[in-house]
């Protein structure tokens, strides 16, 4: 078997010289996974040595009972939720947030337009987060990532992302643990402390540019606020709450320090897009789904 490629037609042949499948693709920076695939070499792994090729890194969360939510915080808001168990399988959650340079190669694959900020000098460099993009183009580009790797990924759901943001760590306030962002005159994340520039970086930080938290990823607190795939379903809902908010969490760097604890979430319509709103993935092992086998009470 053989791949050829001429103009905006692939097509894989057979020995003999027996065409095997045509596609009128568009050639982009992922068009090789798509025939990859069709040569038979679409498995789950291979789907994500060919992901971090490209610049998606992952890591695995070990599957098991996570103790999430707010264990009796001195600050807690009243949209988060008390301590909880949750049973959740193994997933795959990548290393950082979705980059402009990674977004971008999308872009080019599907002609779709890009999001809000964009051309903003202050937010558009290529390893700064991905912004200005809503609940509904989050999801898109996760489809997209489904569509040409043959394996599911999907936006975190809030359990997930808060076992991931934990590290390992239980009971702690922050992925890093009990100590403040800047204890020791140290930062670690990128938030607003007391002037936006103190930890650094006026905006969005390139990513991975604070310490990592015990799972060995990167900015799950501060830098951008992260969509999860569920609604926003708080113990009580107000009136101004979107009935179809989707659940933000992280917080930004336009954020307080008691707002990068990982049990601190925040509601936000599904159109919703602003300079301080990103988004990671989460790939499914072996294409299976839900992620999450048991929910919160």
């Amino acid at each position: 078997m053989w791949l050829e490629v001429s103009g905006e037609v692939a097509v894989v042949h057979r020995v003999g010289g027996h065409s095997a499948s045509r596609w009128p693709w568009r050639l982009s920076g992922l068009i090789i996974p798509v025939l990859l695939a069709a040569l038979g070499l679409g498995s789950p792994g291979a789907a994500q040595d060919r992901l971090e090729a490209a610049g998606l890194r992952f890591r695995l969360i070990p599957g098991g009972t996570y103790i999430l939510g707010s264990p009796g915080q001195p600050v807690r808001y009243a949209g988060e939720l008390p301590e909880y168990r949750v049973v959740l399988k193994p997933f795959y959650i990548t290393v950082t947030e979705i980059t402009n340079e990674q977004y971008g190669r999308y872009l080019a694959a599907t002609g779709r337009r890009p999001p809000l900020y964009w051309q903003d000098r202050n937010l558009n460099g290529p390893k700064q987060p991905v912004v200005g993009v809503s609940w509904q183009e989050a999801v898109a580009y996760t489809e997209w990532l489904t569509r040409v790797t043959g394996v599911v990924h999907r936006l975190p759901t809030e359990a997930q992302w808060e076992a991931a943001a934990r590290g390992s760590l239980v009971g702690q306030p922050y992925p890093w643990g009990s100590e403040s962002p800047d204890a020791g005159g140290r930062y670690r994340a990128n938030y607003y402390p007391n002037d936006f520039a103190e930890d650094g970086f006026r905006f969005t930080a390139p990513v991975g540019s604070f310490p990592p938290n015990g799972y060995g990823l990167y900015d799950m607190a501060g830098n951008v606020a992260e969509w999860c795939l569920d609604r926003f379903s708080p113990a009580r809902l107000t009136p101004f709450c979107h009935p179809e908010a989707r659940v933000l969490k992280g917080g930004s760097w336009m954020s307080r320090a008691r707002e990068l604890r990982v049990s601190f979430r925040q509601p936000a319509a599904p159109e919703k897009a602003d300079g301080f709103i990103g988004f990671r993935v989460v790939r499914l092992l072996g294409g299976s789904s839900p992620g999450q086998e048991a929910c919160p009470p």
